[in-house]
C-alpha cells in the first residue's frame, strides 16, 4: 500500500546479546542460533508481504553483523539512544516525519509472523488511527500507528516484559481518543518453554519448511525431548 513503513527492529547477531532468557538454559550459541532463524523468517514474511520495510538496528557500531545477518539489499537505521519504548517511539515518529502515512513496528523474533499479518496490518490503518498485534504472554508483537494518531505517550513508563504491557498500552490509547484495531495474539519466543510449545503441534507444522522450523528440528531432540526440563 503506497505510504506504508513497516519497522524491523533487529538487535546485532552476537553471542551473549539476543534471547539472554533462552540463553540461561540453552547456552549463548544455541539461543544466538535460535534467533538467527527467527530473524530469516520473520524478513521472509517482510519481503513477501511488498511493504517498504526499513531494519533499525542495535548496537550502531554492530551495523556490518546485522547486514551479514539480514542481507545488504535494505534500508537501515540505527536505534535511537534508551530503553525500549525510547526506541521504538523514536523510529516510528522518524518513519512519519519522513513522509510515511502509516508505520508499523515489530520485532525480528516471530518466528509465526506472516506477510498476509503484516498487510492487514497496514489495511486496518487505512480505516483506524492505531493497531495491535498482541502477544501470548501480555506484550504485544506488532503496533503502528497513522500519522494523525500517532501517540508517543504508549511508550513511556511503561514496564516492559510484564503481562501489562498490551491491556496499559490498549487504554493509553482509548483514553486518548484513538480509533484501534487489533490484530491475531501471536506466541512469543523469549524463554526455553516458549521455545518447546513451537516445537511442538499445532506450531511446529507450521514452521516446518522455514527457517525456524529447521532450527527446531535439528536442535529438538537435544534441547526439548530429552530434557523435561525445558518445558
Amino acid at each position: 500500500m503506497s505510504g506504508d513503513a513497516l519497522l524491523v527492529m533487529v538487535k546485532a547477531p552476537l553471542p551473549g546479546r539476543v534471547k539472554t532468557r533462552l540463553a540461561a538454559a540453552v547456552g549463548d550459541a544455541a539461543a544466538l542460533c535460535a534467533y538467527q532463524a527467527m530473524v530469516a523468517n520473520v524478513l521472509a514474511a517482510v519481503d513477501a508481504s511488498g511493504l517498504p520495510a526499513t531494519i533499525v538496528y542495535t548496537p550502531e557500531t554492530a551495523r556490518e553483523a546485522v547486514v551479514a545477518l539480514c542481507g545488504p539489499a535494505r534500508q537501515w537505521q540505527p536505534q535511537a539512544p534508551g530503553d525500549l519504548g525510547a526506541r521504538m517511539a523514536d523510529a516510528l515518529s522518524r518513519a512519519l516525519a519522513d513522509g510515511a502515512q502509516r508505520a508499523v513496528l515489530i520485532g525480528s523474533d516471530l518466528p509465526l509472523v506472516t506477510p498476509s499479518l503484516l498487510r492487514q496490518a497496514a489495511h486496518i490503518l487505512a480505516r483506524r488511527q492505531a493497531v495491535l498485534g498482541p502477544a501470548a504472554d501480555g506484550g504485544y508483537w506488532l503496533i503502528g500507528f497513522r500519522r494523525d494518531g500517532f501517540l508517543p505517550d504508549v511508550f513511556a513508563d511503561m514496564p516492559w516484559s510484564t503481562p501489562a504491557v498490551a491491556a496499559l498500552t490498549l487504554t493509553r490509547l482509548a483514553a486518548a481518543g484513538r480509533t484501534t484495531g487489533l490484530l491475531p495474539a501471536l506466541p512469543d519466543c523469549d524463554t526455553p518453554a516458549d521455545l518447546a510449545r513451537l516445537a511442538g503441534p499445532p506450531w511446529r507444522e507450521r514452521l516446518e519448511a522455514t527457517p525456524f522450523g529447521r532450527f527446531l528440528a535439528q536442535g529438538s531432540a537435544a534441547m526439548f525431548d530429552q530434557n523435561p526440563g525445558y518445558r
